[in-house]
């Protein structure tokens, strides 16, 4: 099986979380052997996340629980939306949006938004949540600034990427993205239908 296609067919049958893992490394070290280039484009639109391995701390916390890496339960749908902002320009060296990301268990949402830049000749993606809404059963609980609101989105654009979390993305295609995040985990998200 080539590494791509252990990714496409989760609505028929999934590989086994050793086996994703290994495939997502097999592809991470491809993308930097390669220096692949992903678009900003590739990552518009709304994502599910499936797998994750947690960050090094997380893992080493977890022990035999995350394994090697994990899927996420069908009861919890944790999703990810990139947009891209009105003002980007494309010619920048990095391109400008927003991000929604968004927690589901039973009747309880909660969802967090703010800004991303995304650099495509190193695939990082740079994020700051500075927006929180909690939803029970369709009931707003809260809906707020959070982490510095407005004054952290004005000043996200100009801080160092160092100073905040960020995802490598290693892989990218129609049906799945995954990437490595600031704090070493690997997470894969699959594409959510309109």
């Amino acid at each position: 099986m080539t590494p791509a296609t252990v990714l496409f067919d989760f609505e028929n049958s999934r590989p086994s979380s050793e086996a994703l893992i290994d495939q997502l490394l097999v592809l991470e070290k491809q993308a930097k052997r390669e220096r692949r280039i992903y678009g900003f484009d590739q990552l518009l639109g709304q994502w599910r996340l499936t797998f994750i391995t947690g960050t090094k701390k997380a893992q080493k916390q977890a022990g035999n629980v995350l394994g090697k890496g994990r899927y996420l339960p069908g009861w919890v749908e944790i999703a990810i939306a990139y947009s891209e902002a009105a003002d980007n320009d494309p010619a920048a060296e990095w391109q400008r949006g927003t991000v929604l990301n968004s927690v589901n268990i039973g009747l309880l949402n909660l969802a967090v938004s703010g800004c991303i830049k995304f650099q495509a000749q190193k695939r990082l993606l740079a994020f700051d949540f500075t927006h929180v809404t909690v939803k029970l059963g369709g009931v707003q609980l809260y809906d707020g600034s959070m982490r510095g609101g407005d004054d952290a989105a004005a000043k996200f654009y100009e801080t160092p990427i160092s100073k905040q979390p960020f995802f490598s993305y290693f892989y990218g295609s129609e049906q799945a993205i995954a990437a490595r995040g600031k704090g070493g985990g690997v997470a894969l998200w699959t594409k959510l239908k309109d």
